[in-house]
């Protein structure tokens, strides 16, 4: 398995790898993939992946396929607004890092279901958001607000520091696993990282 830090990449890789032993084919989707890393990663693996972001994240992502060797297993889908651009199912295993927190709470609810509706029954959801108990959080105006109302800029400082200048959603753990009942997902584990990311597995059922 490719050497990865983060928990939550470390899970879908490791499902991918029990699918392929069960040789189970295995379509994910990598919303919010960036420069494609994951989603080359999961490629390697076995799966097809359908890498998903802004239109400019494109070239990066096909030359690093490319060098992989992996171009016939990863399909770019330009995404500018969500969850109009999300590519259709059916979708075995999608991965969201991130993602949730750059959106209005009822914008990222009718994301995760349109997510959760293009799953197949018994697909999973990877999901992580930016922690309101993290570093980010600090002086955080929209801190005391319920989630629903939860949506503003970082201070100065810490947009600066973290490169993260729109507004956004902080998410405690147990709002990101209220928010997946809310969409219709069985929440099979969460938890929060050391540095205050919260993050969670469901399940179609």
């Amino acid at each position: 398995m490719p050497q990865v830090t983060d928990e939550l990449e470390q899970l879908i890789l490791r499902e991918i790898i029990l699918r392929a032993r069960s040789s189970m084919p295995t379509c994910a989707l990598d919303l919010r993939c960036g420069e494609g890393l994951l989603s080359v990663n999961m490629a390697e693996l076995g799966a097809t992946v359908l890498a998903a972001d802004a239109p400019e994240f494109s070239g990066p992502v096909k030359n690093r396929a490319r060098t992989a060797g992996v171009s016939g297993e990863v399909r770019f889908t330009p995404i500018k607004t969500l969850p109009e651009d999300l590519p259709p199912g059916p979708i075995d295993l999608a991965f969201c890092h991130h993602g949730i927190s750059c959106l209005p709470y009822a914008e990222a609810r009718q994301t995760l279901r349109v997510i959760l509706k293009s799953l197949r029954i018994g697909g999973k959801l990877f999901l992580s958001a930016y922690g309101l108990h993290s570093a980010l959080g600090e002086n955080y105006a929209a801190a005391g607000a319920p989630v629903e109302r939860r949506f503003c800029k970082l201070t100065p400082a810490l947009a600066k520091c973290y490169n993260i200048h729109d507004a956004v959603c902080l998410y405690s753990e147990r709002d990101l696993v209220t928010l997946l009942f809310e969409v219709g997902g069985s929440v099979l584990r969460s938890f929060t990282t050391t540095h205050g990311t919260v993050k969670a597995v469901a399940v179609r059922v």
